[in-house]
Formats: structure tokens, sequence, C-alpha cells
């Protein structure tokens, strides 16, 4: 046998050898690479969610009554709400339709949210770029499996909800901790700061509270500054602001969805807004 073919010999086993190294280990490759691309996605879909989507669909994606619904939320992943609205599809491809072409007309579905969409892919003259609008649609899909998970937990406990009796009493308000409710920090429960500004003269959804501690006892004859503010928040259309919308487009829901304590701490901090 020559050298030649005993070297062949030897080159072939070794590039055999390698291609089985490749093979038994390139599924484990390919797992990790998706795995960080995909982390990756989320990560950059989270930054474009907190600056573009937030402010109608809350911190945690939890939605605001009367503005956009909630995206952190078991229906959309089960199909129960794609079922009502006729979509056939699965839960990505909604969501990558509605973050791209928005919702631009009012639809008997969305009722309760006359606020409309805003179209976001460049593709329909959106300021997006496709992998953008993409890593937003992997970061709204990685609620799925903890929003499955906590409808399908035992039901907590009901809320001691304040009510829309302005009667009931209040305890003291912390105002350090109204200010983190009224910007949605604390569990992004009610992001008032989406629709109300604290800049005077600019309206938003609804009309700004800049200096609203001032102003506000001086809206409604025989009710102070706090017991204003205590009835916009759980009867809004009972005063009506000049020039904001009528019926107000502020949810009537909070009276139901508030305790006393956090009440109390909102209006604690828009007791300092002077």
């Amino acid at each position: 046998m020559s050298i030649r073919v005993i070297i062949g010999t030897v080159l072939v086993a070794f590039t055999m050898m390698i291609l089985a190294f490749v093979m038994v280990n390139e599924p484990a490759r390919m797992a990790d690479f998706e795995a960080g691309y995909k982390g990756r996605s989320i990560e950059a879909g989270a930054a474009l969610f907190q600056s573009s989507c937030t402010g109608c669909h809350g911190v945690q994606g939890q939605g605001i009554e009367g503005i956009a619904p909630s995206l952190n939320a078991a229906d959309l992943f089960d199909g129960a709400r794609l079922k009502e609205i006729g979509w056939s599809g699965t839960a990505k491809d909604y969501i990558r339709s509605a973050i791209a072409g928005g919702r631009p007309r009012a639809s008997a579905a969305f009722a309760n949210y006359p606020q409309r969409m805003p179209t976001w892919s460049q593709e329909f003259g959106g300021p997006m770029r496709p992998d953008q609008v993409e890593n937003i649609v992997a970061f709204v899909m990685n609620w799925e499996t903890t929003a499955l998970a906590a409808a399908s937990a035992a039901p907590a406990a009901p809320v001691d909800a304040v009510g829309a009796d302005l009667n009931v009493e209040l305890p003291q308000g912390d105002a350090a901790n109204g200010e983190l409710l009224f910007t949605g920090q604390v569990s992004g429960k009610y992001p008032c700061s989406a629709c109300h500004s604290l800049q005077a003269g600019q309206t938003l959804v609804g009309p700004t509270l800049a200096g609203i501690a001032a102003t506000a006892a001086a809206r409604e004859d025989g009710l102070s500054a706090e017991q204003y503010l205590h009835e916009s928040i759980v009867q809004p259309n009972t005063y009506i602001v000049e020039g904001a919308a009528n019926p107000s487009q502020m949810p009537a829901t909070f009276g139901a969805q508030m305790t006393k304590q956090e009440l109390a701490d909102i209006i604690a901090y828009l007791m300092t807004l002077k």
C-alpha cells in the first residue's frame, strides 16, 4: 500500500470524525443560537413596547379600560378573543397584523375601545421596520405562558373596592405611592398619565391635571378639592370639564377596581400638583 493511499485513508477517516462530531452537536448549537436570538428579540421588543405601546396598553400589557385591550391576558392566547372577533389564524399572526396595520377604523368587535390604534409598520406607512414589528410580537408572545398559568390558578380574593359612594371614608393617603399609581408603575394598574398630561395647556385623551390641586376646589360648589377629585375618579360623568368630551372618555369602573387606599393615595398625589 502506497503512502498516498494511507494518507488519503487517514484524511477521509478524520473528515468523517469531524462530520460525525458536527452532526451530533449541531442541534444543540442551533438550539442555543435560536434561544439567544429569541432572547435578543424579546429584549428589543420590550424596549419598543415601553416607548410606543404602554400609553394605551399599560406597562404590563394589562390594557386600559376604554383606551386599549389587554395583551397580557389568557383570552388572547387561548383562542377565545380570536374566535369572538372572527380571526381564524394564530394568536401570533393576529398580534403581528394588529401591530403592523393598526386599527384605523371603528369596529363592533372593539366597541368598548373607540380610540384608534395607529399603523406601526413601514409597510403601511408607519414608523417601524419589519424587524422591529417582529420584536414587539416576540415580546407580547412572551406573556403567553404566564397569562395562561394565571388564568388557571385559583381566583384571587375579591378586592376591597372603594365603590362609587362619595361618602365613603378614605384612609390617610400616601402621595409617593399615589405618584407610582398615577404613572402606572405599581403593577401597571392605573396609568393615569397615559390620558392626563401634567403640562399646562397640553390635552391628551383627558384634560391636563397641571395645577389641579388649586383648580379642583373651584370646580363644583360645596365640594373641597379632595372631594371633587374623589368624584371625578369614581363618577367621571358627574362633572365634565369645559372643552372635554361629553360623556367623559374616562372609564367609569375605577370605583370597582381601586381599593380605598389606592384612591386615597392618588388623591394625595394630585393634591401636590399646585
